[in-house]
């Protein structure tokens, strides 16, 4: 028993050592308690107000960037839709009877007037023949007459609309006041071009688009183009007046799709402002939504202020809180804690006197009960829980029962042994993730473990995906090899279903199990320190190689394994392998099926 006593009393005395520390770290920790707590329970407060203002702060400058992309996005929509509705318009007025019958006549010259008329926006409206030539042009701003016309064939809105593409040209302006641009589409007979319509658009009737936009008290929208000229504004002055914001670091980011910074923006006329964007890629526009900063940041300015008022009310209470603990709780605890050090030193004749008429003096009698109960059953348990760290749970209340030597020697014994494991497993692991592979050893063994404690296995060792048990030793069994059958059907049946799933994972895994029966050298192998209970012949090279030799699903056991479950199991011959470490070919045979035996099912296996 000397190996057995050394492992017992060296982790005593490891436990003693450690609930010694335990107590001199206890003592400082109670006397400091109550400065402890306060602390803690502050600085939580005063960390979480911290963060939750940062927080706070980023939110709400975030739901304003997203307010106002919103915004400009609806903006952008209806601007493209206003310049797209021109362009329609313009395209229909290419679609006339006179064109389909007779192609570009002096009759398209009244459907000129209709569109001045339809589209207030167009200024001028000119239709070029297949050569660029002038063929008609009317103008809202002077008189045009023949001579005016002119050759065209190098315009590239010409050029473009010729080749049945519409033509949106880059802003102007005219008089260096109001914003203009020019759209040119094709006109088409019969799906060829015949000339192109080209119409000069003032922009300054997008004005009404962005002066509908409201941001707020102080917010408002504004179009620049791509370079940067103020196309549209509420403030129709600054139009008219040729403003150029490529300077503004909104206007840049805007103009180069980079974001804009989350911080606060000066504005043209030097005012800090969150702003906001979104381009209308035809055009090369982009829509700005402005909001003056200090509009903005008013809500979240009342909203810090109750929160910083609501920290300070929550520190009182934590001042409070922590000078009720240090008097109804931290003295009771106290003599808890000194009870429960003495008690797990060994001392389980000592009782915990704690008188509180509450949930602490209950807690009290209950740790008093719990250690009268201890010392009860200390006496007997103390040895197998100790033992079960080092043995199977067979094996240790064998120990106990029957003493140590008879188990510690070398003894033979004849038993049945089961050797399995995964097929592919190895090509399957150097490839695959190492959480992967450990997640399918877990759902693994899993299975295996619950079938090895309900058929009573002796488990000898794991290896990876391999895994030996046998059966008759320590604990003697009628029916070893009826068992190591039955069981090793039933882990076929259960890992099946694990294999499809796997297989539904893209995993291609198998299983393959080997028996054998027969006399074994028995007993613990390993150092003083630590050691197990093995198995030791040639019944367990059997199996394992059995094991190597079974396919995926496949049960392979001796004849000696065969003739215990005649009657019992379902064989067929599997001829004569050549295995390594045996000099003749051995007769094995394959379990195709069991008779059912209830008295190892669940109620989910029936």
């Amino acid at each position: 028993m000397r190996l057995v006593n050394q492992m017992i009393e060296s982790d005593n005395s490891n436990n003693i050592e450690r609930q010694s520390g335990a107590h001199t770290r206890g003592g400082r920790l109670v006397r400091r308690t109550f400065v402890t707590a306060l602390v803690l329970v502050s600085s939580g407060l005063l960390v979480g107000g911290a963060v939750e203002l940062y927080l706070r702060y980023n939110e709400s400058v975030e739901n304003i960037s997203v307010l106002q992309r919103e915004m400009a996005q609806g903006a952008a929509f209806k601007i493209h839709q206003f310049v797209q509705e021109i362009e329609n318009m313009m395209r229909a007025s290419t679609l006339t009877p006179d064109i389909v019958g007779e192609g570009l006549t002096e009759a398209y010259e009244f459907e000129l007037i209709k569109l001045l008329k339809v589209v207030p926006s167009i200024t001028t409206a000119v239709a070029l023949n297949s050569d660029g030539r002038e063929q008609f042009k009317l103008s809202r701003l002077q008189m045009v007459r023949p001579e005016d016309l002119e050759d065209r064939a190098t315009d590239q809105a010409f050029l473009q609309a010729r080749q049945d593409r519409s033509y949106f040209g880059p802003v102007y302006l005219v008089q260096e006041s109001e914003p203009y641009a020019r759209i040119a589409v094709p006109i088409k007979r019969f799906n060829s071009v015949i000339g192109v319509l080209i119409a000069e658009v003032n922009l300054k009737h997008i004005w009404s688009v962005v002066s509908d936009i409201q941001v707020g008290e102080t917010g408002y929208a504004y179009v620049v183009s791509r370079d940067g000229d103020l196309i549209a504004h509420p403030d129709i002055n600054l139009v008219l007046k040729g403003r150029n914001l490529k300077d503004l670091v909104q206007v840049q980011a805007a103009l180069s799709g980079a974001p804009i910074p989350l911080a606060a923006q000066l504005n043209f006329a030097g005012q800090e402002v969150f702003a906001a964007y979104a381009t209308i890629p035809d055009l090369e526009w982009a829509v700005l939504v402005e909001r003056l900063a200090e509009e903005a940041y008013a809500p979240l300015y009342a909203s810090l202020t109750r929160t910083v008022a609501l920290l300070f009310v929550g520190l009182g209470m934590a001042v409070l809180a922590s000078l009720l603990i240090g008097v109804r709780v931290v003295r009771p605890l106290q003599k808890l804690r000194q009870g429960v050090t003495r008690i797990g030193a060994g001392e389980l004749d000592h009782r915990i006197d704690v008188q509180t008429g509450d949930e602490l003096e209950v807690l009290a009698e209950e740790f008093n009960q719990m250690t009268g109960k201890l010392q009860e059953s200390y006496a007997s348990n103390e040895r197998v829980s100790q033992l079960k760290r080092f043995f199977s749970p067979q094996v240790a209340e064998l120990i106990v029962s029957s003493g140590e030597e008879k188990l510690t020697e070398s003894h033979r014994q004849e038993i049945t042994v089961v050797f399995c494991d995964l097929r592919n497993f190895t090509e399957f692991s150097s490839i695959a993730e190492p959480e992967e592979a450990m997640r399918v050893l877990q759902e693994y063994y899993k299975v295996l473990g619950a079938l090895l404690h309900r058929f009573e296995a002796t488990i000898e060792h794991f290896a990876g995906d391999g895994l030996m048990a046998f059966f008759n030793d320590p604990v003697p069994c009628p029916d070893p090899e009826a068992r190591a059958v039955r069981m090793a059907v039933m882990m076929q049946r259960d890992v099946g279903k694990l294999i499809e799933q796997w297989r539904k994972r893209g995993l291609k895994l198998g299983f393959g199990i080997g028996i054998s029966s027969g006399y074994a050298t028995l007993g613990h192998i390993g150092s003083e320190e630590q050691f197990h209970y093995a198995a030791i012949g040639s019944v367990a090279n059997l199996a394992s190689r059995l094991c190597d030799k079974a396919l995926s699903g496949q049960i392979l056991i001796t004849e000696a394994v065969s003739a215990k479950v005649e009657g019992l199991a379902e064989v067929e011959s599997s001829g004569e392998l050549s295995l390594k470490g045996f000099p003749k070919p051995v007769p094995v045979l394959q379990v195709v099926d069991v008779k059912e035996e209830t008295s190892y099912l669940t109620e989910s296996d029936r």
